[in-house]
């Protein structure tokens, strides 16, 4: 077989050996690095396509945590893809002395391939390990990336004493602070979508407007945070989800700006 052995003539990883990797990387990733190709189109104003399939194919991958069985498998590509060039690389080395320079250049040439092609898989593969801890930098990011949920518990800060008083919270605790935050979804009925790419077009124009409501508000006491910001063109409904929404998002200009856009919207509730 050319998948894993060869001739010292030959390259050890075969196109479809590499498309088996990458493809293994990919799902093991949760499509990560597919889904931030397509969003940055798609915030370039390149490529709008509705992303839902992709989207719901990854959220799936996660939930039932396939990605465990995927990364075995991606880890065992790289495993046979390295024992193949050590055996290739010894059979290379016993061909032949009359043509030692020829052969020196494709043992470096079959070497560069397989780092190459190790290095597109396994980059691949921690793709969403590199993105998540900058995913609130850009929407692009959080977009890209399937995390698990927040609890949508909201637990008060403050607790009555037996005496019915009240006891302070040490604020300074993060995990306090973190669950006095409420978990929220605002819901948006917008006309005038009729196809995924204007779909797509709608939610760029949303989280580019919700990051700059952030940046502004960074410097207040702001809790607001941004989990996703999903679109139904099909059934002409806008979600935002994050943290204290109904308190600090400005509905008012969300709905002003897709309405310039040509996408009549009005606000139905938060959830």
């Amino acid at each position: 077989s050319n998948i894993l052995l060869c001739t010292p003539h030959e390259t050890m990883v075969t196109r479809p050996m590499l498309y088996l990797g990458l493809g293994l990387a990919l799902l093991a990733s949760d499509l990560c690095l597919l889904l931030l190709t397509l969003n940055c189109l798609s915030w370039m104003n390149i490529l709008h396509m509705d992303l839902t399939f992709i989207e719901q194919a990854a959220e799936t991958i996660f939930a039932k945590q396939w990605q465990l069985y995927f990364q075995t498998a991606t880890l065992t590509w790289l495993v046979l893809v390295l024992i193949s060039a050590v055996q290739s690389d010894g059979k290379v080395g016993v061909s032949s002395d009359e043509n030692k320079e020829e052969t020196k250049e494709k043992k470096y040439s079959n070497g560069a391939v397989i780092m190459k092609s190790i290095s597109i898989v396994v980059l691949t593969l921690l793709t969403p390990h590199v993105l998540k801890p900058h995913r609130h930098r850009h929407p692009i990011l959080r977009r890209s990336l399937i995390i698990r949920p927040q609890s949508t518990l909201v637990i008060n800060n403050q607790h009555h004493d037996g005496g019915g008083g009240v006891d302070s919270v040490n604020t300074n605790d993060e995990a306090t602070i973190t669950s006095s935050v409420t978990r929220q979804e605002l819901v948006f009925s917008v006309d005038n979508m009729t196809c995924g790419g204007c779909g797509s077009h709608v939610r760029n124009l949303v989280e580019a407007n919700l990051n700059q409501q952030q940046q502004e508000q960074s410097s207040s006491s702001s809790s607001m945070s941004i989990d996703k910001v999903a679109v139904d063109w099909r059934a002409g409904v806008l979600s935002i989800y994050g943290g204290d929404l109904k308190e600090f998002v400005d509905q008012s200009v969300i709905i002003e700006i897709l309405k310039k856009e040509g996408y009549p919207t009005s606000f139905l509730y938060v959830n």
